[in-house]
């Protein structure tokens, strides 16, 4: 009989295991109770007082199944086994115990007052072999009482049963248990199986643009309405979606607690794209399919997404544009940094430095031969009436390889570049049309305090920004500036003009970039860079100095004239136009400008003649004592000309009198005698101060 027991317990779990079907609370009907049993026998079999059998202790296995949650009446069937002894005898005491296996199948039936407590009865009934030794027999048992389970989890129960038992022929009385229930999880359904609890009602999808694909990761490309159409409340719901192709694992969409049965719930569809959307050159449709998972049950559907090709896009917003800006593009970066590299010897010290960034790259990119190509549809002058239109936006790579693009293209290639060297960049749109703007680096009234004018740049934000024309292939940077400035002021009167910073427009449409493919750019040749850039600068210097010595006014007479006189040498000096600036400086010092002698020492310093320059500052400091501006220059034309005793006593001096310039300018003492000559050239660059 003992050895019989194993295979008896293995065999019930078996049965239980393999019942198991799904719920619709992702747990399945059966369960399986575990419990040490309790029994004293309190009278015979013929209801006599008990003086045969002693207290008995064994274990109870209990297979159930539920046929609700919300109601628990389950079917039983159970395994039992128990050791217990006997009484003596006439006061002699009996050797053995009695051994029992007991088999039962019965119900329980009861209330599910909370959630996480049942109270039921339950009645058994049926039959037990026992005996003594190697003697046993069989007999009938009934047995009813009332179990109490304590949900820990969803599928994990402690469980307490105490009722009463009757063995027929041999004894009755009280029994009890205290164990632990398990509920089995249903196994998962896959679509296509008997079980369904979720109907699609709808499920739709927008066309997809891998020009945009972080976008969709917060915004859907589709929305799926299900339905519960089970009797039971749905929990724990977890709906995905995913593109196979072009998703490296589903998105997922949305989490819900509980869907009751008949509820709908619209889900919207989310995706995270992977790079190879990018490599789709042509429109094409592809499978999409909604992933709904509750209860450790799976349901999907599928439904058909049209993905447009790498390059599409729709003007409903001009803002999209700057997805395709591509500042990291090998190319870009490559081109960009050369166009930098041969333009700066020929950089004036006085532009503002995003300004001669403009004027390079734009003759950078006229020295590369890019040509503007009007595409024959137009999509961006139709997006005016129809937003919906599809256009094709060159990446910049492409616009590139192809040397032309349209006003689109050129804006997305010029925006590159720019934020490549590290200047920011806006598009500036007006009707039918779109162009690019620099952000300049300068306040409004410093761009108007160099001469420009209101016409010439717009402000936004506190930023100033130049327009420029990219449409413009043979004109130069000056023409392309008017150009531009133009149709803004006519458009922003009109009130249809528009600008749009690209670091703002990348919060909504991050940039993508083609993946890098192992190819190069043609490099432009340097010379015709260096040539465009050369022109076009002194183009701007000469607007610039002009409008800038016309805002001076006249020169008056006696102090007025003075200033005037120095404040033109100055200005002069600073854009390298050194003849005129000697002139003026030798005519503010023959009427007596302190001021004008510093200059001229400056000038000699910019000349490579420090010891002119340090006369003509130990001149000045006669006039000027204690002047701390003035014991810098003294400091470094003294350090370049090697005395470097007075170069020590200037900075002393300096120190006594601001030493916080003294702190800004100590490294002055290094660009001496010994210095390279490139040394001594960036330190008086950086240290020449005008008076």
């Amino acid at each position: 009989m003992r050895s019989g027991l194993p295979a008896l317990i293995i065999l019930f779990f078996t049965v239980g295991f393999l019942s198991a079907q799904p719920s619709d609370s992702g747990t399945s009907s059966w369960s399986m109770s575990v419990s040490p049993v309790f029994f004293a026998p309190l009278f015979t079999g013929d209801l006599e007082e008990n003086e045969i059998l002693g207290s008995s202790w064994g274990g109870s296995l209990i297979t159930e199944y539920s046929l609700s949650e919300t109601f628990p009446f389950a079917a039983r069937l159970g395994l039992c086994y128990s050791r217990g002894s006997l009484l003596p005898v006439n006061t002699i005491e009996v050797d053995g115990y009695l051994d029992e296996v007991t088999a039962v199948f019965g119900a329980a039936l009861g209330i599910r007052p909370a959630p996480a407590f049942s109270l039921r009865g339950y009645l058994d009934a049926g039959v037990s072999y026992g005996g003594v030794g190697e003697n046993g027999t069989f007999y009938g048992v009934v047995r009813a009482g009332v179990d109490c389970n304590l949900y820990l989890t969803d599928s994990l129960m402690a469980h307490l049963a105490t009722g009463g038992l009757y063995k027929f022929g041999l004894a009755g009385g009280f029994e009890a248990g205290l164990g632990m229930s398990y509920r089995f999880p249903a196994p998962k359904q896959k679509v296509g199986t008997a079980l369904k609890y979720l109907e699609y009602s709808s499920l739709e999808t927008t066309a997809v643009f891998p020009s945009l694909r972080y976008q969709y990761e917060e915004n859907p490309v589709g929305y799926a309405t299900i339905q519960n159409t089970g009797r039971k409340p749905l929990t724990d719901l977890k709906a995905s979606f995913i593109i196979s192709q072009y998703m490296d694992s589903p998105k997922e969409c949305m989490r819900i607690t509980k869907l009751e049965p008949g509820q709908t719930l619209q889900i919207p569809l989310y995706a995270l794209f992977n790079d190879t959307i990018l490599n789709i050159t042509e429109a094409t449709k592809v499978s999409g399919r909604i992933i709904v998972e509750h209860g450790g049950v799976e349901e999907s559907s599928s439904t058909t997404v049209l993905v447009y090709d790498r390059n599409a896009l729709t003007w409903s917003d001009d803002r999209k544009a700057a997805a395709f800006v591509s500042s990291k593009d090998p190319w870009v970066m490559d081109l960009t940094g050369n166009i930098m590299a041969t333009v700066m010897p020929a950089k004036n010290p006085e532009v503002t430095e995003n300004l001669q960034t403009a004027i390079a790259l734009h003759e950078g990119l006229r020295a590369y031969g890019i040509s503007y190509l009007l595409s024959p549809n137009r999509p961006f002058a139709q997006a005016v009436v129809d937003t919906s239109a599809v256009d094709s936006l060159k990446f910049p790579r492409q616009t590139l390889g192809f040397r032309a693009g349209d006003c689109a293209d050129l804006s997305v290639l010029y925006a590159s570049c720019f934020e490549a060297a590290g200047v920011q960049t806006a598009f500036v749109t007006v009707p039918g049309h779109i162009f690019v703007a620099v952000d300049l680096g300068i306040t409004e009234a410093e761009a108007l305090s160099r001469g420009m004018k209101a016409k010439d740049f717009i402000v936004q934000d506190d930023n100033v920004w130049l327009p420029l024309e990219t449409t413009l292939r043979n004109g130069g940077f000056t023409e392309a500036w008017r150009k531009g400035a133009d149709q803004w002021v006519k458009a922003a009167e009109a009130g249809v003009a528009c600008l749009y910073p690209v670091h703002e427009a990348w919060e909504k449409y991050p940039p993508v970039g083609l993946p890098a493919d192992g190819s190069s750019v043609r490099l432009p040749a340097p010379a015709e860079v260096l040539k465009g850039f050369t022109a076009e600068l002194a183009a701007v210097v000469t607007r610039e100095l002009s409008a800038r010595l016309e805002l001076l006014g006249p020169l008056g007479t006696g102090q007025s004239y003075t200033r005037g006189k120095n404040s033109r040498g100055v200005l002069y000096a600073r854009y390298g136009f050194y003849p005129e600036a000697l002139e003026n400086f030798r005519e503010a010092a023959r009427v007596g400008s302190s001021s004008a002698l510093v200059n001229l020492g400056n000038i000699l310093m910019l000349q490579s003649d420090p010891e002119g320059a340090y006369e003509h500052y130990l001149k000045a400091a006669a006039l000027l004592p204690r002047n701390p501006k003035l014991q810098v220059n003294l400091a470094q034309a003294a350090a370049a000309c090697g005395k470097k005793a007075e170069a020590e006593a200037a900075l002393r001096e300096l120190r006594a009198l601001d030493p916080e310039m003294a702190d800004r300018y100590a490294y002055v003492a290094g660009a001496g005698e010994g210095s390279s000559s490139g040394q001594r050239a960036a330190a008086v660059e950086n240290t020449v101060i005008w008076f």
